[in-house]
């Protein structure tokens, strides 16, 4: 979240996002690690568009030091002044996102200066008759507050 939330005041009002990273068990989902934009990253008050590219390189990097233990969950992205609540654009990604990507997470975090919340949604596609509709599902998000004597390397 301090990440996330860092990541959202340097640009704000401007969108901020990036990747999210870690484990999948089950319907248990642990983010473990993220990454940002990239620097090719375009970024507007109601959408950002990330460096692809650079976030791929970013994902095999990260999986590769790993061992092939991370892996690619979805995006995470910042709604400054705003609500945690999924746009039209927001919907229109996670469906790009889960027809490549199974049960792919969109987390969004939204507030402003020091004061920033967090949701999450578990998309996956639904085959109707004519087309393919996203069903987006809420997601309990808990965040992980390790005590001061933690033993090992925190991820930030």
């Amino acid at each position: 979240m301090q990440c996330m939330s860092s990541y959202a005041l340097d640009l704000s009002p401007l969108e901020n996002g990036g990747i999210l990273l870690g484990w999948r068990s089950g319907e248990d989902v642990t983010i473990v690690d993220l990454r940002g934009p990239g620097p090719q990253a375009l970024h507007a008050r109601h959408c950002f568009i990330p460096d692809h590219s650079w976030q791929d390189a970013e994902i095999n990097r990260a999986f590769e030091a790993s061992g092939g233990d991370l892996d690619y969950l979805g995006d995470w992205h910042s709604h400054p002044d705003s609500v945690a609540e999924m746009s039209k654009l927001d919907s229109a990604t996670l469906l790009r996102i889960a027809r490549k990507v199974s049960a792919p997470l969109m987390l969004i975090v939204a507030g402003s200066g020091t004061d920033w919340s967090a949701r999450c949604w578990k998309g996956h596609t639904a085959r109707s008759f004519l087309r393919r509709r996203l069903v987006a599902t809420p997601q309990k998000l808990t965040v992980f507050d390790p005590p001061a004597r933690w033993p090992g390397p925190i991820i930030t």
